[in-house]
């Protein structure tokens, strides 16, 4: 009777849209209203619901403040920074790899991400039975939920290793809630198979309304995801092919500009295959906490997610993106009145003393209260370009080739701004003066030569940490090249070793106690944990 309740009371949560306080451990599925999902008026509202979950709806945005939590400060790129160590200490707990499994991360994460894969299986479960005027577009929203569903599941795995696949809505008593959990291998099988269907259903960007449908999923976003996901389990093979569709496809192209990706919120960028959007209210609204969450404090922010110094140490002198990456004390950006703001890192726990550009809002672009409209660019096609660069050289590929594909890169580096375009001044001379990170107009970086696999496969490494950087991405990489390279550069970068037997502990955070508690035990920890 017990457990029944629990499960009501999850029913009311979930579509009440209620905290988290009501029920500390929802399970993964729940009972879907029966009143609901009868037009197709319902199931475009079902759909966008998944959309405004996946974009950090949850908890005040915590899932993409998560992710920045475990894919950058848990890695060599960032330090957490906060007031102080007692601001959101659970985080530097994952960063330093001493964290429990009631780490309050460990669990948010779990919970919002089954919470949205319910979303993603209520729409699936009751699509076939509403009738469409057109079944394409029938299709498309079950194309679309299938695509989102499996990055919710690459979020998981990334994180946990295996957990237990959910590809229903489970009714209690009818399903059985104790479900096991897959290997890492059967959920990636899961999210492969999900990524190549639902990609044949979806249109490509060049038959998609920008104007309406821009931040929907498409073709290419299934592909470019495809190609991540067989990237990070070694499929070098399915990845390389996956990414070449992408490229084929000739809808995309790398930016002109690099500081573009970043400042231009309003504006869509041919580089942006898959992006998250936030409302734009003319810099006035309250979508995403992120640019306050990771501002200096001196500037009115909360002052996490500060590069590490190691991080900055890899840039090439000569390498613009530094500019675009970092920010320091003294640096001066425009205010509203027309004076400057100046940036002060000092007073509390920023160590590193930077903080990332690519999130920072100057004054001019802020909102007047805590949230703002910046949206996220989640896949990019540096990176499908990159990825395809890694899969053929591991592959054993023509290393001509491989450089041609990381020279892209490297070019529109070279031919990026060397001042930023953002900071206090009225020509690009003043803006220059106004960072206090000076990139010298007569060095550049040089194209990679094809000297040897070795070689090449440390400038394609540095190549991603360098055009990623504070993007969300470096602990993944870390994890798929291997846990001895992955504990050499954490350990350097923030100078601690890590805990316990790092074999295990690298590989995989802990299962939520919540979980293992909820199943009686029938869900295990991880080893290490």
């Amino acid at each position: 009777m017990k457990k029944q309740l629990a499960i009501y009371l999850s029913i009311i949560c979930i579509l009440a849209g209620c905290g988290d306080n009501l029920l500390e451990k929802p399970p993964y599925g729940i009972l879907t209203d029966e009143n609901y999902y009868k037009t197709e008026e319902d199931a475009f509202s079902a759909l966008t619901a998944v959309y405004s979950y996946f974009g950090g709806e949850e908890g005040g945005g915590s899932l993409e403040v998560m992710g920045y939590e475990f894919a950058d400060i848990a890695s060599d790129d960032c330090l957490k920074g906060g007031e102080s160590d007692n601001d959101r200490p659970f985080v530097n707990d994952i960063a330093f790899y001493r964290a429990l499994s009631n780490n309050q991360n460990i669990e948010r994460w779990w919970m919002y991400i089954y919470r949205g894969i319910f979303r993603c299986n209520a729409l699936l479960d009751r699509l076939p039975g509403i009738p469409f005027r057109d079944p394409e577009v029938k299709n498309r929203y079950g194309a679309e939920a299938r695509f989102l569903r499996a990055y919710f599941y690459l979020k998981l795995v990334r994180i946990y290793g295996g957990v237990p696949i959910v590809s229903k809505v489970l009714i209690y008593p009818d399903d059985d809630i104790m479900l096991p959990r897959n290997t890492k291998e059967e959920v990636y099988h899961f999210i492969r198979t999900e990524l190549k269907s639902c990609a044949t259903d979806l249109p490509e960007k060049n038959e998609i309304n920008m104007a309406t449908d821009w931040g929907r999923a498409t073709k290419g976003a299934a592909l470019a995801l495809l190609a991540r996901t067989e990237l990070y389990f070694g499929n070098f093979t399915e990845a390389r092919k996956a990414a070449k569709d992408v490229i084929d496809s000739g809808n995309y192209s790398l930016e002109k500009q690099f500081g573009d990706l970043f400042f231009k919120n309003d504006y869509i960028s041919n580089e942006s295959i898959f992006e998250v959007l936030h409302k734009n209210t003319d810099g006035n609204g309250d979508e995403t906490i992120l640019p306050t969450y990771y501002r200096s404090r001196g500037s009115g922010g909360w002052g996490f997610l500060c590069p590490t110094q190691d991080l900055v140490d890899e840039f090439e002198i000569g390498d613009p993106r530094l500019l675009y990456t970092i920010t320091e004390t003294g640096d001066k950006f425009p205010k509203k009145d027309g004076t400057a703001e100046i940036q002060n890192h000092t007073g509390y726990t920023c160590y590193s003393g930077y903080h990332a550009r690519k999130l920072f809002y100057p004054e001019t672009r802020r909102a007047n209260r805590n949230r703002m409209d910046t949206n996220q660019k989640k896949i990019r096609y540096a990176d499908v370009l990159l990825i395809y660069a890694e899969a053929l050289l591991e592959e054993g590929g023509d290393l001509n080739e491989v450089c041609k594909y990381i020279n892209r890169i490297r070019d529109r580096a070279r031919n990026t701004y060397k001042w930023d375009p953002e900071a206090y001044g009225d020509t690009p001379e003043e803006k220059k003066r106004s960072r206090k990170l000076q990139i010298p107009e007569d060095k550049h970086i040089p194209d990679v030569e094809p000297t040897s696999v070795e070689e090449v496969r440390r400038a394609l490494r540095h190549e991603r940490r360098v055009e990623f950087a504070t993007e969300s991405q470096r602990l993944y990489d870390l994890k798929r090249w291997g846990v001895e390279y992955m504990k050499e550069r954490i350990e350097k970068a923030k100078e601690f070793t890590i805990p316990g037997n790092y074999n295990l502990r690298l590989p995989a955070f802990p299962i939520p106690q919540t979980e293992i508690d909820r199943t009686q035990g029938y869900i295990i920890q991880n080893d290490g944990w």
